[in-house]
């Protein structure tokens, strides 16, 4: 009943805005004063259209506001523009910023501008010219952007170590992901969900090259627009697309050696894109292979300080490598030049592998130690369809109606095989082996529509969106023992669930300037989530549902064309997912249980952000301090009993307050020396008043990239980043680092390019350390990693590539375990 209801909905809700555009075409038209102006931008040597060119027309006297970008055709128009002097300005990546000076008189007549050349070359032109000094992070309203295509370092490595460069994203030695020193994020890719592609979001980002991507979204103040999952913000990377007339792509791969480990692991790929008129279409696929050693031990201490004192201690050694791959076929066509279609498929499998081999030391009773060894192994295949169409109305290109749907299917298979022995010898004394078929399929549409409003600078946004998640479980566990004759079923182990959650969402957002350098936008969200579970055999089922209304609001004030301010504050919110509440009891270490909690309800979190930026020259500089706060929040809680086992699971206990600064400045000197300073500082305190239980300090983290070009064809670059302590509900985690040196150089007459770097050369381990206060028990953990390294890398660019940014479906809206981010491969 309810998705028929939401179908409804969202059918009234296009066929209203698409009547809408009708019946008001005409009488808005009649409304509108002053004159259009409008051209077409092209490369003057090869007399090619830039498409999606950014442009800017700015009022002499005036402040600099948000442009628009050309067409696919290169077309560009400005409505309603009145009587003065202007200045267009016209950006397109690799060429010289144009400026042009326009007047518009009384007579009311339009403008056109005909033909707009950018050029490349060294011949003077007419209109004023200024060096582009394209930044490697851009200060937007909402948040910031990282332009990773103009950062030479990230030739030949992988998305979770681009994003360790990101200014405000931390990303540790196993992969997990924190954006503000939390968790409570979500990661995209081109807007879509990163576990569309791998089961957990480090999966997906260890899959995806850095060659591939265009720039990183951080996006700490979303707007009403956006899923309110989230609580510290979004981060959504932009991948390379190259749509234009005739052929281009680029060849690309990489190898890195790990020293310690002798580990050999790399990726190789390749983009291919072709353009006839109006039809575009977009290849891309490879393959890459990830592998890593982790070792660790933990000392547990059970009821210390008391008769009943007793010790666990466990040696892990973690060996775990996969073979991943990923393809993706993406067409769209031109109806018009108001009216376009995309859709795209893409295909990504792999298999992550893990050994692992556990020791197991209990005091006083040393008759329970033993060892184990555990082989395991998750085959998936990751399949997913979209599609998209956007439309201009005629009257005003501004106002856009976009509707876009995806559908994905993902299966994976879990298994893995244990054997169990005794301390004093090799014989196998216990078996198991478990094996879990999952699928998700999942369906999405959304309409989005924007209405300018007749004052300049305002506008109406409204949307409406629709998600059907179909889960299912498959597990069984059977297990051997030296007085049987076979494996024997393990019926608390061995389960099927369905789980099903419908999310339906509705938005309004409304911006206005409220002087020439104030700006406001102000809009809520309101969402709905129908959440069902059953577990058949153990005959339990569950049932939820979640309301939410969120608000925003922000302001937008200009001290001058270069230096702005920014205040805001949004709500937002973190759904747990079926991580979080299938009540299923994780068996597979007999001393450490999990188990889910299907009571949990989302989490609430209010932010508040105050942000300062300002170039001159060839420096920029970013400050953001912002305060967090969550009053309900998720977070795992365990406890030992008197059986010597540990049981976890999650519960809304805490109350969560963060406040923070972070930093960011960028700087080119002499036109060959780069250098990117990023720092961040938070004081953590977290309470939970049921448990009695409260801890706070602070977390830092400090980067420093820095490139300088010996010559047109060899530059050197490095990277160095230290992470400080991360504090957590019942204890903490200790300082780690990394840091690296390379070499570039530029082959084939530019088209090429060779990349050397070595990767914490002077330190081969990386030590971490672990505490918690657990209920009942004291729990320290020592890891080690081993990170020092060598990588080589290549990249063959053919054709002259324009990239072109696809509509795409945003869904960001669940909280999994440990944010979708597993431990070691998704195990």
């Amino acid at each position: 009943m309810t998705r028929l209801l939401l179908a409804i909905a969202l059918t009234c809700y296009l066929n209203s805005a698409i009547a809408q555009t009708g019946n008001q075409a005409e009488s808005t038209t009649t409304q509108l004063a002053g004159v259009t102006i409008s051209g077409i931008i092209k490369d003057s040597a090869a007399n090619q259209v830039l498409e999606f060119s950014s442009v800017m027309l700015i009022k002499k006297g005036e402040q600099a506001s948000d442009g628009i970008n050309s067409d696919s055709l290169g077309h560009f128009a400005f409505h309603q523009v009145q009587p003065g002097e202007y200045t267009l300005s016209v950006f397109y990546v690799g060429y010289p910023k144009l400026e042009r000076t326009i007047v518009v008189d009384a007579s009311g007549k339009d403008i056109s501008l005909g033909v707009v050349n950018m050029n490349t070359g060294n011949t003077a032109l007419k209109e004023v010219q200024i060096v582009d000094y394209r930044q490697l992070v851009e200060q937007r309203p909402d948040g910031m952007v990282y332009n990773a295509e103009k950062d030479i370092t990230n030739k030949g490595i992988t998305a979770d170590q681009l994003l360790r460069k990101v200014p405000m994203v931390t990303v540790d030695l196993e992969g997990n992901v924190q954006l503000r020193g939390s968790r409570n994020i979500k990661v995209l890719i081109d807007g879509k969900p990163s576990t569309l592609i791998a089961s957990s979001v480090k999966d997906a980002l260890r899959q995806i090259p850095a060659d591939n991507i265009k720039s990183v979204e951080v996006i700490t103040s979303p707007g009403a627009r956006y899923d309110a999952e989230g609580a510290a913000g979004v981060i959504n990377i932009i991948t390379k697309k190259s749509l234009m007339k005739g052929l281009s792509g680029s060849v690309f791969g990489a190898l890195s050696y790990n020293v310690p480990q002798q580990l050999l692991t790399g990726h190789g790929g390749f983009n291919l894109n072709y353009r006839n008129k109006n039809f575009g279409l977009g290849l891309n696929a490879g393959a890459s292979r990830w592998e890593m050693v982790i070792d660790m031990m933990s000392e547990r201490t059970d009821f210390p300080r008391t008769n009943s004192q007793a010790t666990l201690i466990q040696n892990t050694v973690f060996n775990g490598g996969g073979n991943f791959y990923w393809s993706r076929l993406n067409a769209d066509y031109q109806i018009d030049s108001l009216q376009s279609i995309q859709a795209g498929i893409s295909y990504n499998p792999g298999n992550w592998t893990q050994n692992t081999r556990l020791f197991n030391h209990f005091m006083p009773v040393d008759t329970a130690d033993s060892r184990r060894n555990t082989y395991s192994e998750s085959p998936r295949d990751n399949i997913g369809f979209d599609a998209a169409y956007s439309l201009k109305f005629k009257n005003n290109p501004k106002r856009t109606l976009d509707i876009l749907s995806q559908y994905s299917i993902n299966s994976t298979t879990q298994k893995y095989e244990l054997d169990g022995h005794s301390m004093t010898d090799d014989a196998i004394n216990y078996r198991e082996r478990n094996t879990n078929k999952s699928h998700n399929n999942e369906f999405t549409i959304q309409a989005d529509y924007v209405h300018p409003l007749k004052k300049p600078g305002q506008k109406i946004e409204t949307g409406l969106k629709y998600i059907n998640r179909d889960i299912s479980s498959e597990y069984q566990l059977e297990f051997w023992t030296p007085n049987a004759t076979d494996f024997a079923v393990d019926p608390r182990r061995t389960n099927r669930l369905a789980y099903t959650q419908q999310v339906g969402a509705a938005y309004a957002q409304f911006a206005t300037p409220l002087s020439k350098r104030l700006s406001m936008i102000a809009g809520a969200r309101y969402e709905f989530t129908d959440i069902k579970g059953h577990q058949q055999e153990a005959g339990s089922a569950f049932k939820t549902q979640f309301n939410n209304l969120l608000p925003n609001l922000s302001f937008a004030y200009g001290l001058s064309d270069y230096s702005k301010l920014k205040l805001s504050y949004n709500m937002r919110i973190e759904r747990p997912s079926i991580d979080y509440v299938n009540p299923y009891i994780n068996y597979s270490d007999r001393y450490n249980l999990t188990q889910g909690n299907p009571l949990l309800v989302p989490e609430k979190t209010h932010n508040v952000e105050l942000g300062y930026s300002t170039f001159f020259g060839s420096t920029s500089l970013n400050f953001s301090s912002f305060y967090r706060h969550t009053g309900n929040g998720i977070e795992n809680v365990t406890s030992v009993g008197s059986d010597n086992v540990s049981r976890t699971t999650y519960q809304n206990v805490a109350k969560n307050n963060t406040v923070g600064l972070d930093f960011y400045g960028s700087s080119n000197f002499f036109n060959r020396w780069m250098i990117n300073l990023n720092g961040s500082l938070y004081y953590k305190s977290l309470k939970s008043p049921s448990l009695n239980i409260e801890n706070s300090g602070w977390q830092y983290t400090a980067s420093m990239y820095t490139s300088f070009k010996l010559s047109e064809r060899f530059s050197i670059a490095g990277y160095a980043m230290y992470n400080g302590n991360q504090i957590q509900l019942q204890g903490y985690q200790t300082t780690w680092y990394y840091y690296f040196l390379g070499l570039q150089v530029t082959v084939l007459k530019g088209k090429g390019t060779l990349n050397l770097a070595g990767e914490n050369f002077f330190t081969p381990e990386v030590h971490m350390t672990t505490k918690y206060q657990y209920q009942n028990a004291d729990y320290e953990m020592h890891s080690t990693y081993y990170g020092r390294g060598v990588r080589l890398s290549f990249q063959l660019n053919f054709g002259k590539m324009h990239f072109m940014q696809q509509k795409k479906v945003d869904n960001k809206d669940l909280k999994s375990g440990n944010n979708g981010q597993q431990t070691m491969g998704g195990q």
